[in-house]
């Protein structure tokens, strides 16, 4: 900005009799030695700054505060898109500065100073009553342009987070949110496509309906067409004449603001064109000016005769055309007052009709409350036994949820679906894991599930995909054998029928509390933290996901099987009924032994070679 170098000394007299200035636009500050675009004294009546080059299609709100030793002047100011300041100020005592005027802690603004940045989102009517779903972690206005921070999930508009991102340091950034606070790398940000479909449909008012009248409502998307269209105009800001675009606006500064040009009176005997103000006291001195003058005064210009005439006729014209206006105002009024007695004798009518009906009102209302009273107290009585249901209700559901398809052969094949919606939800943390069912070793065997971090765990946390093993205190663990001691297979499944299925296992370690009898629900999980790496399972084409879907399967070898097996076995058709499997894979092993019993016998068969000396 630059400064009118005329109202230099009344700025430093301000700074002489202040001890702070503050200019505050929507996320920046300019203070008073910055020298901003201001005619300022100690007694403020009018102050009008031209801000062209912010306005566009967006309005800026500027608060202005004045510290002195004994009170506080503060104003503010609305910068719309018709380029001009709608003005108020009034002082106040220091000690009544309501908190909102000036907010250091605002959460986008974690150092304590107004931001630098600029609002980029949309400016409604009743923005403070919408949800804060909907609204910008930085600017607090409605969303333009959503993008969702990958680390935390929280939701910013693109312009304020680029803004900011250009200044990060290292590119490291910090989430506003007061109870988030997470640090992200500035390009761990993704465009929210489904928040922006669900923001386009958002019922807004335009902010405009107070101050111009106007009644547009409608969605969000088309909001921004309606301010273009409905709500730019370019006025002047030294007369206020109002202009259709900015090249009008531009000639009428160049060529005809009355605030700016003023014709001669010599006019047109000296000069016929407008001449502008800070030339005229230089155009009465001109040769050409004084000349005319001189030639007034020999007689040589004279004023026409009908100049009186045409004086004597205005001023009859104009006394004739006042005496008719008032007349009519007269008129106008008696007809006012007339309907205005009318409609008080119909306003009392109805206000005795009124008061009737709100007798009758109480009587039904109070009645009303009486039996609903009485039925209070009932339902009250009958509260207890209801929860006692609920109780019943919730255990008996879970009883069913547990106990349908429940697989009791020490296999579990697991169907996770949403996986995207999953993953973004392990990634901002709202739901870390997910449970599988629950599955047996046999119908009085151990019971087992498995917990997935999709997102991973502990230092596998951001790079792999974290898969553990739980055991769950069971009906029948007084008869089993502990600690549990069988191998536990993890496969991840290869949905295009290649078979490279992610297959990995541990053996329990039997000095575990994790592999002892269940004391409580479950043990501590125990498993492969760094099961699968996650830029692998995020690829868009990846095997492993399709339609939004992965498929993991548990098997706690309870036969011993030989690992060279395990391959065999997850290659079988998962449709066949269990004892089908187990055959299928028993004449496998037998198979496989045979063909090894085969080979040792040629080993041994084979003559070992003498070495011979000549």
């Amino acid at each position: 900005m630059s400064y009118y170098d005329n109202n230099l000394e009344n700025l430093e007299e301000v700074e002489r009799s202040t001890r702070c200035l503050h200019l505050i636009p929507k996320f920046w500050e300019l203070k008073c030695r910055m020298r901003p675009l201001l005619a300022i004294n100690t007694e403020i009546n009018n102050w009008d700054i031209p801000m062209r080059k912010y306005c566009y299609s967006y309005p800026l709100y500027i608060y202005v505060t004045i510290f002195s030793e004994e009170s506080v002047t503060k104003g503010f100011f609305t910068v719309s898109p018709l380029l001009h300041i709608n003005f108020r100020i009034e002082t106040i005592m220091a000690s009544t500065i309501k908190p909102e005027v000036f907010q250091p802690n605002d959460p986008s603004n974690s150092s304590g100073n107004i931001s630098e940045h600029l609002a980029c989102g949309y400016i409604i009517l009743n923005c403070e009553n919408v949800s804060d779903k909907w609204k910008c972690i930085y600017c607090f206005l409605i969303i333009k342009e959503p993008i969702q921070l990958m680390e935390c999930g929280h939701r910013a508009c693109k312009g304020c987070h680029e803004s900011r991102a250009a200044l990060a340091t290292d590119g490291i950034m910090i989430c506003p949110v007061e109870e988030c606070k997470q640090q992200y790398y500035k390009a761990q940000v993704m465009n929210d496509r489904a928040f922006k479909k669900e923001l386009d449909i958002l019922p807004v008012i335009c902010r405009h309906k107070m101050d111009q009248n106007c009644t547009w409502t409608g969605p969000l998307r088309a909001y921004q067409e309606h301010l273009d269209q409905a709500h730019i105009h370019y006025p002047c800001d030294l007369c206020r004449q109002i202009f259709s675009s900015s090249q009008a606006l531009e000639d009428h500064k160049s060529k005809t603001c009355p605030s700016l040009f003023q014709a001669c009176p010599l006019a047109p005997y000296c000069c016929q064109e407008m001449i502008p103000k800070a030339d005229f006291s230089a155009h009465l001195w001109s040769a050409k000016h004084q000349e005319t003058i001189a030639l007034f005064l020999i007689g040589k210009y004279e004023i026409p005769d009908t100049f009186e005439q045409d004086q004597s006729m205005e001023s009859s014209s104009a006394a004739s055309e006042l005496e008719q206006r008032t007349y009519e105002k007269l008129s106008d009024l008696a007809e006012k007052v007339q309907k205005l007695n009318d409609d008080t004798v119909t306003l009392s009518r109805d206000f005795v009709k009124l008061n009737e009906l709100s007798q009758i009102t109480i009587q039904e209302i109070n009645h009303y409350q009486t039996a609903t009273n009485e039925r209070n107290v009932f339902m009250s009585s009958l509260q207890p036994k209801q929860d006692s249901i609920q109780k019943d209700i919730e255990r008996l559901k879970q009883n069913l949820e547990e106990n349908q398809h429940v697989s009791t052969d020490g296999t579990l094949t697991w169907r996770v679906d949403r996986v995207a919606e999953r993953m973004a939800d392990a990634q901002s943390e709202r739901q870390p894991s997910i449970y599988s069912p629950v599955f047996y070793s046999s119908a009085t065997g151990y019971k087992m599930r498995v917990r997935l971090y999709l997102h991973g765990d502990g230092n596998a946390r951001r790079t792999h995909m974290s898969l553990f093993f739980l055991l769950m205190k069971g009906d029948y663990d007084a008869l089993l054998p502990w600690p549990f001691s069988y191998k536990v297979t993890f496969c991840l499944f290869d949905q295009t029928g290649n078979n490279r299925h992610i297959i990995d296992s541990f053996r329990p370690d039997v000095k575990s509390n994790s592999f002892q009898r269940p004391q409580t629900d479950a043990n501590i999980a125990s498993g492969i933290p760094k099961f699968f790496p996650l830029p692998m399972i995020q690829q868009d084409d990846n095997p492993y996901v399709r339609d939004d879907i992965l498929f993991i399967k548990i098997i706690v070898d309870l036969h011993d099987t030989p690992k060279l097996i395990l391959p065999f076995m997850l290659t079988l058709n998962p449709g066949l009924p269990y004892h089908v499997q187990q055959v299928l894979i028993n004449q496998e092993k037998i198979k496989r032994d045979q063909q090894q019993n085969t080979l040792t016998m040629i080993t041994a068969t084979q003559p070992t070679p003498m070495n011979t000396c000549g």
